[in-house]
């Protein structure tokens, strides 16, 4: 099953979504997330699955339909919060880029207390073969919380991405797009110190023009017992940020996204990343349900606040 699910294209119940999700470990996820208490590795899963009630599929379903993309990017738009959640839903007939082979939207709902705006975009943003049915074309997402300017997109390359955003603000009538950068405005150190635990790589960019070295990757090294020390406590590390040459360009890491059924930080669980700093961009290593994205997002739109 392809994720996320374009909703004009599937009708799959909610048992079936759940049981061709890709792994044990992902149904479980969604069930905790959904707060469905049964258990996925018994021989009986299937007969259980049905003998929720609907309210219990739904919540099930609501929290993988849209989260099977695992890169997300981040925009902010100046238009987006004069946008009203009942002037942003309902059937759209492809709307889009004029002519049949750019992007679309195929349809806007409320979920979570959000817009989902699903759209169905050609590889890398751009379509170059007219013959190409705009079936093979993958679907993309692109969420928001009412009443904020912060626009979270679920797309595999940066060219979908902003594919996906000329759509949407097309269909929004909302001006004024511009990607997040990680980098900005004190919004790393703000960020790191929200989510992240630690990363276990770290790739650095010279931003001096005359030197001869373009890239520096730092990797950790493993403990006896697995777990993976954060490059930033080496000295050197610590050094090469201070200097103004170098940026940050991407990083693999731990972070923790707090859970409802956490206590603390502590008890939350924690999920491999990949962040990209200047593309405002951060990649799941796993898949990750509904809720977990969402309070991401909102780790990133508080982190962005000055």
């Amino acid at each position: 099953m392809d994720l996320p699910l374009d909703p004009t294209e599937n009708d799959a119940p909610p048992q079936e979504l759940v049981r061709r999700l890709p792994s044990q470990a992902a149904r479980r996820r969604v069930l905790r997330a959904a707060d469905v208490s049964i258990d996925v590795d018994d021989r009986n899963f299937a007969e259980t699955l049905d003998e929720l009630s609907q309210i219990q599929l739904r919540r099930a379903a609501s929290q993988l339909r849209f989260a099977g993309a695992r890169t997300v990017y981040y925009y902010r738009i100046d238009g987006l919060r004069r946008v009203s959640p009942d002037g942003a839903t309902g059937p759209t007939g492809d709307v889009g880029s004029p002519g049949a082979y750019g992007p679309e939207v195929q349809t806007a709902v409320r979920d979570h207390d959000r817009i989902y705006v699903v759209c169905n975009v050609p590889e890398t943003g751009t379509q170059t073969q007219l013959t190409l049915s705009k079936e093979n074309r993958p679907t993309t997402v692109a969420t928001f919380e009412p009443g904020t300017d912060l626009l979270a997109v679920r797309a595999p390359d940066d060219g979908t991405a902003d594919a996906t955003v000329r759509a949407v603000t097309r269909y929004l009538d909302a001006d004024g797009a511009t990607r997040v950068s990680f980098l900005d405005g004190g919004f790393r150190g703000r960020f790191e110190d929200a989510c992240v635990d630690g990363y276990s790589t770290l790739r650095l960019r010279n931003t001096n023009a005359g030197d001869n070295t373009r890239e520096i990757e730092v990797r950790s090294e493993e403990s006896d017992d697995g777990r993976v020390s954060d490059v930033r406590h080496d000295a050197i590390v610590r050094t090469l940020l201070r200097r103004g040459d170098c940026e940050i360009d991407a990083a693999t890491g731990l972070v923790t996204v707090a859970d409802d059924a956490a206590t603390d930080r502590d008890d939350s669980p924690r999920r491999r990343v990949t962040i990209g700093f200047p593309d405002g961009r951060v990649t799941f290593d796993q898949f990750v349900p509904e809720r977990v994205l969402i309070r991401f997002d909102n780790v990133v739109r508080t982190s962005l606040r000055r």
